[in-house]
């Protein structure tokens, strides 16, 4: 199976509940996605607004605020059929 990262970097999240705890500053905030990895999808590295350290959150504790388009090559890929 091949796995690719949900978000690209560049996306505006804002940081919601999943099915793990959270700090509850944390609830609410904003960021933008600064590190994601077609190999580690389950980890997204976000930089809070106001923060200049890197926070590792998992996509389902993250809500796309706006999200950056994907390079051309990664459109293109989508666009192709899957084989069977």
């Amino acid at each position: 199976m091949i796995r690719l990262a949900r978000l690209p970097e560049g996306t505006r999240v804002r940081v919601q509940q999943a099915h793990l705890p959270l700090e509850p500053g944390l609830m609410g905030r904003t960021g933008t996605v600064v590190y994601a990895s077609d190999y580690r999808a389950e980890r997204l590295g976000v930089q809070l607004d106001g923060e200049t350290s890197l926070r590792v959150f998992m996509p389902a504790e993250l809500e796309v605020i706006a999200e950056r388009p994907l390079p051309p090559e990664r459109e293109a890929a989508k666009a192709k059929r899957a084989l069977p």
